[in-house]
């Protein structure tokens, strides 16, 4: 994949990414087990936008969450950023089954 380029953006492979990225406080669960990655958004200028909800307002994990976001989807060849997602808040009923 080359950065920003979106012909060859494949989202199957970003969500993959994702899944494989623990949770800093639940190691067992991904961040997508978790429910706080809210979208993925191809931006004009090929940047992937990836919304992140706080489990609860000022968590500190969400910081960490954006962080680790941005390093593996970076590692993968992605221009990427990541937002707060503050509405609808969090809820536990976004924990995916597996969670």
């Amino acid at each position: 994949m080359r950065a920003g380029d979106p012909m060859t953006l494949n989202i199957d492979q970003v969500w993959a990414v994702l899944d494989e990225l623990s949770d800093p406080e639940i190691p067992v669960l991904s961040v997508l087990d978790l429910g706080v990655v809210r979208h993925l958004r191809q931006q004009p200028d090929g940047t992937l936008e990836i919304g992140v909800s706080p489990t609860y307002s000022g968590c500190p994990a969400t910081l960490v969450i954006r962080r680790d976001i941005e390093r593996a989807l970076t590692a993968a060849g992605l221009r990427v950023t990541t937002v707060d997602v503050l509405s609808p808040p969090w809820t536990s009923d976004w924990i995916s089954a597996e969670g």
